[in-house]
């Protein structure tokens, strides 16, 4: 049996793809911007009804039918939550103190390393 020619795309809007297309259990939910190969004729279809658009395969993993997250990416994520959190929790903290204050300095120095952290995590735009 010949291999059904399939495309990527990246929804515009969370998107639901039916099981029957992707050959699945059970109906599929897609993230928006999220790259994912479909069947050819159900990517044209959700590009021209403007659902979605024609997408590049993501770089570091493998394709991927479910828009689902690999444990790397779980890792990842969440060390840049982690880092989110450390942020805000300093600037949190620096709200309740004046320039001035015992410790200003110490925060503000913490403040800035966890800013460094957390912009060594982002991707690049």
């Amino acid at each position: 049996m010949a291999k059904s020619k399939k495309k990527w795309v990246a929804f515009r809007t969370n998107a639901t793809v039916p099981a029957e297309v992707i050959g699945a259990e059970k109906d599929q939910k897609m993230q928006v911007g999220e790259p994912v190969l479909l069947p050819a004729d159900y990517a044209d279809h959700v590009v021209h009804e403007g659902f979605a658009e024609k997408s590049q395969a993501p770089k570091k993993s493998e394709p991927k039918a479910s828009g689902g997250q690999s444990e790397e990416e779980k890792a990842e994520a969440a060390k840049l939550k982690a880092a989110q959190d450390r942020v805000d929790e300093l600037n949190a903290e620096k709200t309740e103190m004046s320039e001035g204050d015992d410790g200003w300095d110490d925060l503000i120095k913490k403040l800035e390393e966890a800013e460094a952290d957390l912009a060594a995590l982002k991707p690049a735009s």
